[in-house]
C-alpha cells in the first residue's frame, strides 16, 4: 500500500469523524479550567467539553481585563487545551472567561469565569543592580548639625532602568545613644553604638541637626527606588562634632543656604500668625522671577486676609563666631507689587531674650523697596559670640504684602560692595556702630 493510498485512508476517516459531529447548537462550555500566574503573564488550562464528539467544536475565545474582560483573544481548534497571555501587570487581579464555539447560531458556548491575581515583580528579575553611593562625606556645620554629601553612580547608567523605577531615596545612616525611633529608612547615632535614628531623602545632600557636640558620628547611605530595590550599604564615614566651647573659641564657619536641598536649619516661628514656607518657582502664584545666582528653591511670607494675622519670623540655627569679631550677613530679598509692610533683620545672644532684647540690624518699608527685582542686603555686624537670625515682616494696616528671601550667607569679614543693594536712603543698616 503506497503512500498515497493511506492518505486517502486518513482523509476519510476523518471525514466520517465530523460528518458524525453535529453543529446544530452551540457548543458546551469547556471544563476544569485552571489558571496560573506569574509577574507578567497567565496561562490557562481547560478540558474539552463532555459533548466535543458529538457537538462540533471549532476554538476557544480568551476574554480577560482587570474588573471587566475587555481584550478578546480567538484559538482555533478544538484540541488546544492551553493559553499563555503576556504582558500584564504586576500584583493585579484579572478577570478572565473561556468559551468553547461553532458556527452554529449563536457561536460561544456559557462562559467559564474566574478571576488570579499576578505576583508582585521581583526585582531579582531585572538586569539592572544598584550600585551603593559614593564619596560618601560630610562637615560640622554647628556643634549639634552636620551636612553630608554624596554621589550617586547609578545616575550614569540611567538608560538601564525603566523609566517608573528612576525615583530615588537616599538613606544615611548614624549611629548615636539616643531614644529608639520606629522609622523606615535612615538610621544615626553616635560612633560604635547600637540605637539608631531614621531618615531619608531625595536628594544627594542633607543637614542633619539636634546631634550632640563633641561626638563622633558613623555616617553610611544607600539607595531605595521606589519598588524596594536597595542597594548595599556605602563604605562608612566618620565625622566629628565640634564641642560647644571649641566652637566659640575657633569654630568659625562660613555658611550659605540657597534653599535647594533644605532649610539648613531655618524654620517659621511657631508662635508667628504667619508661616515662611519653603517653594518651587511653579507652585507659586506670584512667579517670582529667578534671580542670577540662585537656582530654584527660595522662602516666601505672604499676608493673609485676617488682620489678626499681624507678622511673620523666620528663626536660624545658632551660628557660632568670636565675640566681638567682623561678620557679614548678606541675604537676596525680592519683593512683589503692591506689598507693603515693614521688613526687619535683627540678632540675638544666646542668653538674651528672644524678642524683647534683640539687636536690629536692618529695617525697611516694603512700599519702599524696588519692585519686581532681586536685590541684596548686605549686613556688616560685630558678632556677639553665639546667636541667632530673625527676620520679620509685620503688616501695614490692612494691607498686604508677599516677600521671598533666597540665599542668606554668614561669614567672617567684611561685607563687599553690592551692585543690587538695596540703597541706604530706603532703609536703616543699624549693624554696626
Amino acid at each position: 500500500m503506497n503512500s498515497s493510498i493511506i492518505c486517502l485512508i486518513i482523509a476519510f476517516v476523518f471525514a466520517i469523524v465530523i460528518l458524525a459531529q453535529e453543529e446544530w447548537r452551540v457548543p458546551d462550555p469547556p471544563e476544569n479550567v485552571r489558571c496560573k500566574t506569574n509577574g507578567d503573564s497567565a496561562t490557562l488550562w481547560w478540558d474539552p467539553p463532555a459533548s466535543v464528539n458529538e457537538i462540533l467544536v471549532r476554538g476557544y475565545t480568551v476574554s480577560y481585563g482587570i474588573g471587566t474582560p475587555s481584550q478578546k483573544v480567538i484559538i482555533e481548534g478544538a484540541n488546544t487545551n492551553a493559553f499563555t497571555i503576556n504582558g500584564l501587570k504586576p500584583n493585579t487581579t484579572y478577570v478572565f472567561v473561556l468559551t468553547a464555539y461553532n458556527e452554529a447560531v449563536g457561536e460561544d458556548s456559557e462562559k467559564v469565569l474566574l478571576t488570579a491575581t499576578t505576583e508582585a515583580k521581583k526585582s531579582s528579575n531585572r538586569i539592572f543592580k544598584l550600585h551603593p553611593p559614593t564619596n560618601i562625606r560630610g562637615k560640622a556645620l554647628s556643634p549639634s548639625e552636620i551636612e553630608i554629601r554624596w554621589t550617586d553612580p547609578n545616575l550614569n547608567y540611567e538608560n538601564m532602568v525603566e523609566p517608573r523605577f528612576r525615583k530615588r531615596i537616599y538613606i544615611r545612616l548614624l549611629r548615636r545613644k539616643a531614644k529608639h525611633h520606629s522609622c523606615i529608612y535612615l538610621r544615626y547615632g553616635i560612633h560604635k553604638s547600637t540605637i539608631f535614628e531614621k531618615i531619608s531623602s531625595r536628594s544627594q545632600q542633607i543637614a542633619i541637626s539636634g546631634l550632640q557636640p563633641g561626638a563622633e558620628y558613623e555616617i553610611a547611605v544607600k539607595v531605595v527606588m521606589s519598588d524596594g530595590l536597595e542597594s548595599a550599604w556605602s563604605i562608612r564615614e566618620l565625622i566629628n562634632t565640634p564641642t560647644e566651647d571649641s566652637a566659640l573659641r575657633s569654630f568659625q564657619l562660613n555658611t550659605t543656604c540657597n534653599f535647594e536641598f533644605s532649610m539648613c536649619g531655618f524654620e517659621s516661628a511657631l508662635d508667628a500668625p504667619l508661616k515662611w514656607i519653603r517653594i518651587h518657582p511653579a507652585a507659586n502664584e506670584q512667579r517670582l522671577s529667578r534671580h542670577m545666582d540662585g537656582g530654584d528653591y527660595y522662602m516666601v511670607l505672604q499676608s493673609s486676609p485676617s488682620n489678626d494675622d499681624r507678622y511673620g519670623r523666620l528663626l536660624s540655627k545658632f551660628y557660632y563666631y568670636k565675640n566681638g569679631s567682623s561678620i557679614c550677613i548678606n541675604m537676596k530679598i525680592f519683593v512683589p507689587q503692591n506689598s507693603y509692610g515693614v521688613f526687619t533683620v535683627s540678632i540675638f545672644a544666646e542668653n538674651g531674650d528672644m524678642f524683647a532684647h534683640n539687636q536690629i540690624l536692618f529695617i525697611a518699608y516694603l512700599e519702599k523697596i524696588q519692585k519686581e527685582h532681586w536685590q541684596t542686603i548686605s549686613l556688616d555686624v560685630k558678632s556677639p559670640g553665639k546667636f541667632k537670625l530673625i527676620i520679620e515682616v509685620r503688616k501695614k494696616e490692612d494691607k498686604d504684602f508677599s516677600v521671598a528671601l533666597d540665599d542668606i550667607n554668614v561669614f567672617s569679614g567684611s561685607c563687599a560692595i553690592e551692585k543690587n543693594a538695596v540703597p541706604r536712603l530706603l532703609a536703616q543698616y543699624l549693624g554696626k556702630s
